[in-house]
């Protein structure tokens, strides 16, 4: 049974499985039931374990779904 922060981190991958891109101000918006420190600590998993990655842009933060690549050639 996974524990709630490894169901945490799935909410969140399976966001930016979908959208590809979202800064994280986004996801922190469209996450609602969890706090802002929850989201920090899955990207702050997820990135580590390259899962995705985390970009600065001036001062806003972009999260990227790595697999990205790999899914559209399965695909074709």
């Amino acid at each position: 049974m996974p524990t709630q922060s490894q169901a945490n981190e799935a909410v969140v991958l399976d966001l930016l499985r979908r959208e590809r891109s979202m800064r994280l101000e986004v996801v922190v918006a469209l996450l609602p039931q969890l706090s802002w420190n929850q989201v920090f600590h899955c990207v702050d998993v997820l990135s580590r374990r390259g899962e995705i990655i985390l970009l600065r842009r001036g001062f806003d933060y972009e999260l990227i779904y790595r697999s990205a690549g790999r899914d559209a050639a399965c695909s074709v």
